[in-house]
């Protein structure tokens, strides 16, 4: 077997570098235009493509075509990209959350002190709660943002709130051992609860999707009108919208098989 030379294996790295670097700026390429911006030939373009989605920075599109994968998560959240690749692969989740429950689901964020709704999908019933997509909300009033936040340690979440001037972050350190016993709590039961914090009517029951490093990269979420709700519920509730997170995470790979 014919040994690489370090400059092979240098040539390599830089070849992947620039295909991530492909992905990063287009929703999907294509064997034959990796091999011309690269510079290799489309055998080795596929060889590289399938090496990515081996370990998760690539995933099969349609048309023989390719995507961000999974794996962009671990790199960095909260660009305008990351989001868009959330929506790509979590954002059908939604579907399946709300024809389970009933009522309307969100897939969400953290944004410092913030959550913001990335997508929505309403219940198919008259009297429902609305789509959030694209609102802020302080993290620290809302079933995902307590979910988000509870993978914090204490000293986390206390620099994160200091980092910030605003009336959310005062409010939350004005009440900072409350708060810090809320979010044991969410860790205890494995999900968010909010009762009417965010908005009067309102509550909902947030679950995180989780990489097999244990990183959370968003939140689901189900939100109903406080009358369909009974207290007796909401941890039935909140296993099943932890269910719902497994089985993303298992179906985009990103499951270590450790137990939540």
């Amino acid at each position: 077997m014919q040994k690489m030379s370090s400059r092979d294996g240098i040539g390599s790295v830089e070849n992947a570098l620039e295909l991530l670097l492909m992905l990063a700026r287009n929703e999907s390429v294509g064997v034959s235009e990796v091999a011309e911006a690269v510079g290799i030939a489309p055998s080795s373009a596929h060889r590289l493509l399938k090496t990515l989605c081996s370990c998760d920075f690539a995933v099969p599109a349609p048309h023989r075509r390719y995507s961000r994968g999974p794996a962009y998560f671990w790199l960095g959240e909260g660009s305008i990209q990351t989001h868009k690749t959330l929506n790509r692969l979590l954002g059908p989740y939604l579907e399946d959350i709300s024809r389970d429950l009933g009522e309307t689901s969100h897939l969400v964020v953290l944004e410092g002190c913030n959550i913001r709704f990335l997508k929505s999908v309403e219940a198919n019933r008259d009297f429902k709660v609305n789509s959030r997509a694209g609102r802020l909300y302080p993290a620290h009033r809302t079933s995902s943002g307590k979910a988000l936040l509870s993978s914090l340690s204490d000293a986390e979440i206390f620099d994160l709130y200091s980092s910030y001037s605003s009336s959310t972050s005062r409010e939350v350190l004005g009440n900072f051992d409350q708060f810090l016993k809320e979010l044991e709590k969410t860790r205890r039961q494995g999900y968010g609860l909010n009762l009417e914090e965010s908005e009067a009517g309102l509550v909902s029951v947030s679950a995180c999707v989780k990489t097999w490093t244990g990183r959370q990269i968003a939140a689901f979420s189900v939100s109903m009108p406080t009358v369909r709700l009974k207290l007796s519920d909401t941890e039935k509730i909140g296993r099943r919208m932890i269910e719902h997170a497994s089985r993303a995470e298992v179906a985009l790979g990103m499951s270590g098989g450790s137990d939540r």
